[in-house]
Parts: C-alpha cells; sequence; structure tokens
C-alpha cells in the first residue's frame, strides 16, 4: 500500500457528518476515498487509490477516475487522464473539489466532456453519478461494439462486392474457375478446396460431375480432371441432388455407417493417408445459374486459424475448426456470384464456339463454291494473324506502338477467313471461269465450226454431182481434182481459225496480231441448212476472246470485285458484339491501295487499317504462290516477293509492313 494510502486508512478514525436523511457527507477528496471503501453501495466496483487526489473505480470494462485539485490543477499530472473526446474511451473523469476549485478547472476538461463533483457533497449523489456515467459508458461500449460489428458487416459486404466485379471480369472459363476457387477459399478461411462442374445429359448420357480444379495451401496435389455420377455416394453429389450447402464439422467424427450421416456422408481416411493430409471440416456448396440449376459445387476442407500451413497433427487438431454460419453466408454469397460469373463466361465460351463453327462452315461453303481456292483463307488468315504477332513483339519503327490484344487478334482471325465470304455472291460460272470461254461457249463454238465444216462438204459435194450431171456446164479444166484442192484449202483455213480461237482462250496474254485476225474471223458468215446468213464468231464470244490478259471481261472483272461488297454487307448483318465489331471493315479493304486505286470504294491511305494492309500482303502472295490455280501456274517465292515490292514502289502496299513480312520470312509458314 503507498503511503498515500496509509494516510487516508489512518484518518478512517476522522469524525464524519452524517445527514438528516442518513447520507454522509464529504467536505473533500480524503473523505470522499474513505466514504468509498466504507459504503455498502460500492461494494461491487473495484476500488484503487493509488496516490493523493487519485481514486479508481471498475466495474466490467469501465473504469472512472476521480481526482482532486493537485492532480487537474498540474498540466503534467493532468494529461495521463485526458482523453480525446471520443466516446471509444476506455474510462470516464470525475474532477472534484470546492465550488471556487472548480471554477479554475482548465479548458481541456471541458473538451474531453469531463464531470465535476462540487464538495461539500453526498455519497449519495456521488452513488448516482458514478452508476449514470458507468451505465453510459457500457452503453457506449455496447454501440461501440454494434459499429464496429456494422463496420465489419460493411467492409465484408465491399469485399463480396469486389469479389463480385473481379469475377465477372473474367472470361475464359479455367481462368475464372481458378479465380473462384481462390476467392472462395479466402472468404471462409480454408486450407484447401476443389471446384466441380456439371456435365449437362446429352444424346441418352446422363448427366456427370466433372472434376476440374483444387487448391491446397499445406500441401501440393497433381490431380487430374476426372468425372463422376451425380448420386448420394458422395457429398458433392449430394450437394447437386438437394440443392443444398451441406456443413461437415468433422469427417474423423462420422459414423463408420454412412445410413447413419446426414446425407449418407463418409470419409475415405486412406486417402489422407496417403496424401498426409487430414479432411476434418467440409463445406460443400453449390453454384446456382440464374435459372437456379446447379451447374457446380465449390467444396472446401479445413477451416483454419493463422495463414501458416497445416504441417503437423497438432495442426489439424488445434487449428482446424467447423466452418461458423459466417463461413456459409460469405461462402454461399461467392458461390452466388460465381454462379452468374461461370454462366456468363459459358455463355461467352458457347458465343466464341458458335462463331468458330459460323466461319469454319462459312469458308467450307466458300472453299466448296471455288474448289480452286481451296486452303486460301485458312493460309491468308495464318499469315495475316503470324504478322500482327510479330508486330506486337516488334518495339521499334512505324509499329513499334501498335498492339493488338486478343480479342482484336480474333478480330483479324475471323476478318482473314471471312474476306472472300462474299465470292457466294458471285455468279458461279464467273468464280470458276478458267479461260476466256465458258466451258458452254467453247462447246457451241465447236459445234459451229463442225457446222461450218459439214456445210464446207455440202457444198462440195453438190459441185460434185453437179460436174458429174454436167460437166459441160463447168470450164474447161475445172474438173475433180479442183473442187477436192478448193475443199481442202478451206477446211485448212477453218482449221487454223478455229486454232487461233483455241490459243486465244487461253488466259494468258493475247499473242500479237491475233485480236485483228479474231476480227477478221468474226466477220466471216455462213449459211445453214436454212440458208440464214450466220457469223463465224458471236459478239460476246469475240469480245471474250479478244481479253488482252488473263480470263475475265471488263464485266466479269468488276462481279468479281463486287464479292468484297457483299463481303461487307453479308458480315455487317452478323451482330458480332463489341469485341469483334471491326470484322466488316477490315475483311471489306483488303483489296483496297494506299494510293487510292484499290476496291470497291478507291479507299484513300487513312481509310485503310492496319489490319487490312496485312492482309493485303498476305493475300496477294498467295494467291501469286498458289499451286491450285486452273488458270495459272504458281508463282517462284522470289518472283512473288518482287511482284509485290513493285506495288510496294508504286505506293500501293505499305512498306513498313512488308519489309516486317520479308525480314520475318513468315510466309514460310503457308509454303
Amino acid at each position: 500500500m503507498s503511503t498515500a494510502s496509509k494516510k487516508l486508512k489512518f484518518k478512517t478514525s476522522a469524525k464524519r457528518r452524517t445527514l438528516h436523511d442518513g447520507s454522509t457527507h464529504i467536505s473533500d477528496f480524503d473523505e470522499l476515498v474513505i466514504s468509498l471503501k466504507a459504503d455498502q453501495r460500492f461494494q461491487e466496483y473495484e476500488i484503487d487509490y493509488p496516490k493523493q487526489d487519485i481514486a479508481s473505480l471498475s466495474l466490467g470494462q469501465s473504469t472512472l477516475f476521480m481526482i482532486g485539485p493537485k492532480i487537474w490543477s498540474n498540466p503534467r499530472r493532468l494529461k495521463p487522464f485526458i482523453n480525446d473526446g471520443s466516446s471509444t474511451a476506455q474510462h470516464s473523469l470525475i474532477c472534484c473539489g470546492s465550488e471556487s476549485d472548480l471554477e479554475n478547472v482548465p479548458e481541456v476538461l471541458h473538451i474531453s466532456h469531463s464531470h465535476m463533483l462540487v464538495f461539500p457533497s453526498t455519497l449519495t449523489n456521488l452513488h448516482f453519478l458514478v452508476k449514470d456515467l458507468i451505465r453510459n459508458k457500457d452503453f457506449q461500449q455496447l454501440a461501440n461494439l454494434d459499429k464496429q460489428a456494422a463496420t465489419e458487416t460493411l467492409e465484408n459486404v465491399k469485399h463480396v462486392l469486389s469479389i463480385s466485379r473481379e469475377l465477372n471480369q473474367v472470361r475464359d472459363v479455367n481462368r475464372l474457375l481458378d479465380l473462384i476457387l481462390a476467392k472462395a477459399i479466402a472468404v471462409t478461411k480454408s486450407d484447401a478446396g476443389s471446384i466441380y462442374v456439371v456435365e449437362p445429359e446429352s444424346e441418352g448420357k446422363e448427366a456427370l460431375l466433372v472434376f476440374k480444379i483444387c487448391k491446397n495451401s499445406s500441401t501440393i496435389l497433381n490431380l487430374s480432371e476426372f468425372k463422376m455420377p451425380i448420386n448420394d455416394q458422395s457429398i458433392v453429389g449430394n450437394s447437386v441432388l438437394h440443392a443444398a450447402t451441406i456443413n461437415i464439422p468433422d469427417l474423423y467424427s462420422l459414423n463408420k455407417d454412412p445410413d447413419k450421416n446426414p446425407y449418407h456422408a463418409r470419409h475415405d481416411v486412406s486417402w489422407d493417408e496417403k496424401n498426409n493430409y487430414e479432411c476434418h471440416s467440409m463445406l460443400s456448396i453449390p453454384i446456382f445459374d440464374i435459372s437456379h440449376d446447379v451447374i457446380g459445387v465449390i467444396q472446401l476442407i479445413n477451416r483454419k486459424h493463422g495463414e501458416d500451413p497445416l504441417k503437423s497433427k497438432e495442426d489439424f487438431k488445434n487449428r482446424v475448426t467447423p466452418f461458423a454460419d459466417t463461413d456459409v453466408e460469405y461462402g454461399e454469397i461467392v458461390a452466388h456470384q460465381a454462379g452468374i460469373a461461370l454462366e456468363n463466361a459459358m455463355l461467352t465460351e458457347e458465343k466464341e464456339k458458335l462463331f468458330e463453327g459460323f466461319v469454319d462452315a462459312s469458308v467450307k461453303a466458300i472453299e466448296q463454291r471455288d474448289p480452286t481456292t481451296s486452303g486460301h483463307s485458312h493460309r491468308v488468315a495464318k499469315l495475316t494473324l503470324d504478322m500482327a504477332e510479330i508486330i506486337n513483339k516488334t518495339p521499334n519503327g512505324i509499329y513499334g506502338s501498335t498492339y493488338f490484344n486478343e480479342s482484336q487478334l480474333k478480330e483479324i482471325e475471323y476478318a482473314s477467313l471471312l474476306h472472300d465470304f462474299g465470292k457466294l455472291g458471285v455468279r458461279e460460272q464467273v468464280l470458276l471461269k478458267a479461260k476466256k470461254l465458258y466451258g458452254w461457249q467453247l462447246e457451241n463454238l465447236e459445234e459451229r465450226f463442225e457446222l461450218i465444216r459439214s456445210r464446207y462438204e455440202i457444198d462440195h459435194l453438190n459441185e460434185v454431182i453437179k460436174y458429174l450431171k454436167t460437166p459441160q456446164m463447168f470450164p474447161p479444166g475445172l474438173g475433180m481434182k479442183h473442187f477436192q484442192s478448193e475443199f481442202k484449202a478451206k477446211v485448212q483455213e477453218l482449221d487454223r481459225y478455229f486454232e487461233t480461237i483455241m490459243k486465244s482462250n487461253e488466259p494468258s496474254v493475247l499473242e500479237q496480231g491475233n485480236f485483228e485476225l479474231l476480227k477478221d474471223i468474226a466477220n466471216l458468215s455462213f449459211n445453214d441448212s436454212k440458208t440464214k446468213n450466220r457469223p463465224f464468231l458471236l459478239a460476246d464470244e469475240l469480245k471474250a476472246l479478244s481479253i488482252s490478259r488473263g480470263s475475265l471481261t471488263p464485266e466479269e472483272f468488276s462481279e468479281i470485285q463486287s464479292h468484297v461488297t457483299h463481303t461487307y454487307e453479308f458480315l455487317r448483318k452478323i451482330p458480332w458484339g463489341k469485341d469483334l465489331s471491326n470484322v466488316p471493315n477490315i475483311a471489306a479493304k483488303h483489296h483496297e491501295k494506299l494510293d487510292g486505286s484499290g476496291y470497291p470504294n478507291s479507299a484513300e491511305a487513312t481509310e485503310i487499317p492496319i489490319q487490312s494492309r496485312i492482309m493485303t500482303i498476305s493475300d496477294i502472295f498467295d494467291a501469286l504462290t498458289a499451286s491450285d490455280r486452273p488458270y495459272k501456274k504458281a508463282v517462284p517465292v522470289e518472283r512473288a516477293l518482287d511482284i509485290i515490292e513493285m506495288e510496294v514502289k508504286s505506293g500501293k502496299c505499305d512498306p513498313d509492313l512488308f519489309k516486317i513480312f520479308i525480314e520475318s520470312k513468315c510466309y514460310r509458314g503457308v509454303l
């Protein structure tokens, strides 16, 4: 006991005055302390008086300090008792003194909400004051606890909402499953967990549970994906069947007879022994889609204290606890958010598969329509994608800052694969025209020349018959030999005409002089059996045969060019979504040139996106080097590069992209 305490105890023999109502009259601080110790009403409090002019009463978590003038008038001695005035302070303060003393109480005591006890007073007044202050402090502490709980709940809600945002930003199913499991483990303070996904029934096959992913903070598990039936023989199966959360406090406490356990739960201890790990508490939470169908299960293992891994048997015994109601609540919230995110991701994956299937079917349709260019779309797509990925890795040059993200690369792939889709809108005979004359035109022309030959032969035979009947009607020296020679000459000339036509029908460059000869042939005519005068060559045949290079007339070439317009009109009607919205524009500009000489719109350089510029080079290269074109031979690689270089020098193709094309040698991938 301190010296001050001894002095106070000594004064207990002093005379104390009692009022007529029986309450003790207190005149100063010493009497106050003596009365506190003696009065029955204060026995429930823990009372201490360590120094002169200081006394404390404690009840539960609350403490009340009473200080006299020697304390509150001395700033240095007062400082430990001053709080910041907040309601979270753990103690209350009563300043004691006479009325004249308390008039000089420092301002800081008013700011800190201290209370005053004016001497003389009574123990009854003090008792009510202490009781009220302690009660108020208890109320404050309860309010603070409620506020703390509300704050904690708010923070948990914010955390869950942040989880929701994170989950809904991921569209890759495997990445999403990994994130879902990580968040579920975190909010429930689990040591391990796994996710199963429901594989719906199809084509007579029953629905299955597919083990997709697991995490364990304490041991390394290398588990491969596997499938299992959905039945009541497993806890996850029961979660699916009953669409319910299953919380098992301790798997090791289960009855050996599964029928005596909730949901027929059982635990294979041999798995634990094999992996040197103990599965005690388990929480299986179903994942629902928007239709409230179960699409998966999150299974969490070992709710634990602390972040350290579970290594020893003592860890599993002392640090693993059952999952509490709050764990279940927050786990179910994560599972709910996971269901929405997972369904969205699966829909995105389904949409991507739909697009992939549509694009693949479209390419097959193009190739079936035009077998001569089979493989062209895939080769152009590979070249264009390879170039785009090389640009992503190119730090310098005009395209050093250009980067194509995952969505843009997919956009390039689809646009490249479908760049010729508009060929479905081009007449098949034009699309497949390998020579200047269509097959049916050449067939008609051959029959016409056979008819001319027959007319020559008939005319020859008529002359011979007429000569044999009336030879005197013919000039001397004009006989059978002359008729035969004349017939032979006409047939030879007809063969020469037909040979010229056949040579001109090839898509190669028209030989010099053939154009005039074709016009001469077209000016010739013959009489058919009805004596109708008919030309050797029809006007459309002459026009086709007079093509100086290639196999298409200007009208046919224009029709071929229109495939780009058809491509754009078709693709723009497809709801590609925001990430792939540029597919139609990229595909529609692969025949545009930087100098404005391209088609279909003679676009300027600034109007041609880089993706289309890359595709232009890829398209030209493959068209030149392809070995499956019936109307031309494949051009050697070096010659093809020279041709593209000429296009670059004439301002038609992008020189920087062509440089990357040459230096990377990416074209080797399609040869």
